[in-house]
Parts: C-alpha cells; sequence; structure tokens
C-alpha cells in the first residue's frame, strides 16, 4: 500500500462514551507512530461521538486529549440524579426518556464541547471531513464538510454546532438546530460512516486522476455481543430500552462492513478498494455489564479505557495499520478552493 498514492479515508463509528475506547485505541496509534492523525489522512469521517473524535482529529488536538475530554465530562455529560438509584433509577430514567422529554440536557455537552473547540469553524479544518447528521426538517440525510472546490455550505458553522447536531442522539439528546432547520444524530443512517467516505471520494475525487485506490482505516465504537431473547415477543419501548439503539446502530454498522466487502470482492470496481476494520477482541460477561452508550460510571471510564488500550496496542503492531502512517496525506484542502 506504501508504495502507491492512495486516497486515505479515517472512519470513526458512533456509541456516546464509547467515543473513549475508540479514542484511547487511536491515541496509542499517534503514541506508537509519534505522529498526528491528521497529517496522515485526506478525508476523516465520523457520526456522532465519532464526529466528535474526527472533529479534534481535524483540528490536530492530541488524542490523548480527546480520552481526557472523555474521562473529565462524559460523568457529566450523561449525569443524572435519578442514577443514584441504581436499578429504580435507571427505570425512571427510561420511563422519562418513553413519554416526557430527553434522557440527558444538552448544556454539559456544549459546555465541554466549547472547552476544546472554543467558536472553531469548520472552514478552519485541517482534513477534508465529513460528518453525518439527519435533517428532521426536511427528513434527509446531512453530511457537514469542509468547503472545498463547489462546497460552500458548511465553512462558517462551528465545530461546536455540528458536534452537537451528529450527537443528537433521539431521546438521550436534545434536537439541535442550525440555521433553522432541525438536526438529529448521524447514526439513524451512518452510525459506520465507511459508506459516507467511500460516496465522497467517488463524487469528488475518483475521475481526477490523482489516485490509485482508497485505503480506508475503520475504528468501531466499543462492540458488544448484542445477543439477546427476550422473555416476552410484544415489547415496549420501555422494554426495549437502551437496546434498541444498540440493534439499530450495531445493524447498520455490520450492514455497511458487508456491502464494503461485497464491493472488495467484485470486479466492477476500478480501482483498488483496501479497507481496515479495528475491532476489540469480544468482552467479558463482567465487561458488558459496564458497556452501554451512557454509562459513565467510574468504573465504566476504566473498563473503557481498558479495552481501548488493548485493542490499540493489538493493531499497532500489525502491517495493514502500520501501512497507513507510512505516508502522509495528499490533500490540503486549502488547496482546493472553492471554483
Amino acid at each position: 500500500m506504501e508504495d502507491k498514492k492512495n486516497f486515505k479515508i479515517l472512519c470513526i463509528d458512533g456509541g456516546g462514551i464509547k467515543g473513549l475506547y475508540s479514542a484511547q485505541v487511536l491515541a496509542k496509534f499517534e503514541e506508537s507512530f509519534n505522529t498526528r492523525l491528521s497529517d496522515h489522512f485526506d478525508l476523516i469521517c465520523g457520526t456522532s461521538t465519532g464526529g466528535i473524535i474526527a472533529l479534534a482529529a481535524s483540528a490536530k488536538i492530541p488524542m490523548v486529549d480527546v480520552v481526557k475530554f472523555y474521562e473529565e465530562h462524559g460523568p457529566n455529560i450523561f449525569a443524572s440524579k435519578w442514577k443514584i438509584f441504581a436499578k429504580l433509577g435507571n427505570n425512571i430514567l427510561a420511563f422519562k426518556q418513553a413519554l416526557f422529554t430527553s434522557k440527558y440536557s444538552q448544556k454539559p455537552l456544549r459546555n465541554a464541547l466549547v472547552s476544546v473547540f472554543g467558536n472553531k469553524t469548520i472552514k478552519e479544518s485541517w482534513n477534508l471531513l465529513c460528518i453525518p447528521a439527519y435533517n428532521l426538517s426536511n427528513a434527509k440525510p446531512r453530511i457537514f464538510k469542509r468547503d472545498y472546490d463547489t462546497l460552500d455550505q458548511d465553512g462558517n458553522k462551528t465545530y461546536v454546532d455540528v458536534a452537537l447536531a451528529t450527537a443528537a442522539a433521539p431521546t438521550y439528546l436534545p434536537i439541535k438546530e442550525i440555521e433553522n432547520l432541525d438536526y438529529v444524530d448521524g447514526g439513524l443512517f451512518a452510525n459506520n460512516p465507511v459508506v459516507v467516505g467511500l460516496t465522497e471520494y467517488l463524487y469528488k475525487w475518483a475521475n481526477r486522476g490523482m489516485f490509485d485506490g482508497v485505503d480506508i482505516l475503520s475504528i468501531s465504537s466499543c462492540e458488544k455481543s448484542l445477543g439477546w431473547s427476550p422473555k416476552g415477543r410484544r415489547l415496549s419501548f420501555l422494554k426495549w430500552s437502551d437496546y434498541l439503539f444498540d440493534c439499530y446502530s450495531h445493524g447498520q454498522a455490520l450492514s455497511d462492513e458487508f456491502f464494503i466487502q461485497q464491493l472488495i470482492n467484485s470486479d466492477s470496481l476500478k480501482f483498488k478498494l483496501n479497507v481496515v476494520r479495528v475491532a476489540n477482541n469480544p468482552l467479558s460477561g463482567q465487561q458488558e455489564k459496564y458497556v452501554s452508550m451512557d454509562n459513565a460510571s467510574k468504573h465504566s471510564i476504566k473498563v473503557l479505557n481498558q479495552i481501548g488500550k488493548a485493542t490499540g496496542a493489538l493493531y499497532k503492531e500489525k502491517g495493514e495499520v502500520k501501512a497507513f502512517f507510512k505516508t502522509k496525506k495528499t490533500i490540503n484542502p486549502e488547496d482546493y478552493g472553492k471554483q
């Protein structure tokens, strides 16, 4: 791979507080290869919590600092006074989430994002960007991008607003309004944004004759087995609870992996497509108890850190991962101004 000039894409899945795991994996890569992610990827894609990490990477914020962001702010972002009552408190939160209002306030997340990004705008990104969200106002997917060539919609939007839009998981966090349009979590259609990244290449770069192929490094959220045998068949929203969101995000990610693999194995592509998926080893039953999209307890933070470090240490030794960091990116967005 290092002998060819390929378009390189970094994709990061969504998953709430499990973004700590993803950030820890990427922090291990930056440490091991003594670099910043921004220097090696032409395009960075991320959905929901993965969108926050993608934005940080595009701003050349070290991943060790992103790890600290989750450690320090995660417990406050996913805080509720009801959680002190354990199972009873979680049932009350689920009842509130199902019938009355979002499970959490947007304010702690906004304040945390402002502390990191300030007033930085998307046009200041060091990389091409694709950050998925879902536009409720017109019922269409929306990809926030760094402006270049004829793209001119998002340059003046702030990192904070785009992060709040992509991470606005329905019933967990409030809807985010930007320029009189309402947005929710991009995980509704692209929790794993690998197809989004590949489509951007096909849309804007495939016909320029600049590249021999596409290399994608895809970072999973901390994956659980998600096998389940419910006692009943006619389950209410309350009984589905968090498992419903795990199912649709995990199912979408697996679906995209399947379609990408079919493309790789087919003869229809006119270029070489290489996708490296970084995923954790199967969790133990004890670990699974502490891993969910909004469990930011002290022990959950510890478990996610442990799994992220172990996964990063495992994959940094693989030649297919090392190859991404042997060459620099080709595209500097500022060289491709609006036409």
